[in-house]
């Protein structure tokens, strides 16, 4: 029930804020790249002229269920992006207010998030996106929508990046006859690559809660085929991340991991990215 209470308290569709794929439990603001940043920065998101298919599932100890899917095409020089969120949060004990704590059965809840993102080069290195979002929540017989914005800007070159920007800026969703805003955050990302490794750091400031959350990482890739990275969070706790990307040719897998805060435990997100 902590874990319930965090996602849904204090902002609508808090769930907007967990990892949407692998890179999510690093610094997924600067150093998402390709179809994986159109759930986190639309500036840094680039299509190709073929069309790409991402699915990323994560699961989280809670009995919490989290998908994600992507379709990205290049068209005349413009990026255009479609993604879809659905978050389940399981099987949810009801248990009413004092005098009696006894559980009265159990009730489901969900979010879900379609978004349509665009973005293009504005100079030779900078990158200009934005990314619309329908936005819905589900909690027992009660429901809310809204709309959602996420905007941003980069600068990137051979060796390094910076990007800045907004998301989950939008209306507010009213959940039984109750107002609440969306999870909404400025956030800088910056990477610089050293010989083999990348090293990137990400700063978020949250609206809502007038709080920061940080992550710092660093990448390698071993092998042609094989990327390694290893970060370190903080959203009121620290936490570590780890992820292992497997590319071949058109194909790539990519797994996530860490030990969430807010007694949500160890999440584990896979994922597989295919050119067709």
């Amino acid at each position: 029930m902590n874990a319930l209470f965090f996602l849904i308290a204090s902002a609508g569709v808090n769930t907007l804020l967990m990892p949407a794929s692998a890179k999510g439990v690093l610094t997924y603001y600067s150093r998402t790249a390709g179809d994986e940043a159109i759930f986190y920065n639309p500036a840094t998101f680039k299509a190709q002229s073929d069309y790409r298919s991402s699915i990323f599932y994560t699961n989280l100890y809670t009995g919490m269920k989290n998908l994600h899917i992507a379709l990205t095409r290049e068209f005349n020089k413009i990026d255009l992006g479609i993604s879809i969120m659905n978050f389940d949060y399981g099987r949810i004990e009801a248990r009413p207010e004092y005098p009696t704590e006894d559980s009265t059965g159990f009730y489901s809840a969900n979010d879900f998030c379609m978004g349509v993102c665009v973005s293009s080069n504005v100079t030779t290195n900078g990158r200009f996106g934005v990314k619309a979002k329908y936005i819905y929540e589900n909690i027992s017989v009660y429901s809310g929508a809204t709309l959602g914005l996420d905007v941003s800007l980069a600068y990137l070159n051979q060796y390094s990046g910076i990007t800045v920007g907004a998301n989950n800026i939008g209306g507010t969703m009213k959940i039984a006859s109750e107002s609440v805003n969306l999870p909404a955050k400025l956030s800088l990302g910056y990477y610089r690559i050293v010989n083999k490794f990348i090293l990137s750091i990400d700063l978020h400031y949250m609206i809502n809660t007038s709080s920061f959350e940080s992550a710092l990482a660093g990448e390698m890739r071993l092998t042609n085929n094989l990327e390694l990275g290893v970060g370190i969070n903080y959203r009121d706790y620290l936490y570590p991340g780890f992820y292992l990307s497997v590319i071949h040719k058109g194909l790539s897998i990519k797994y996530g991991t860490s030990f969430y805060p807010y007694n949500l435990g160890m999440i584990n997100t896979v994922g597989i990215s295919i050119l067709f």
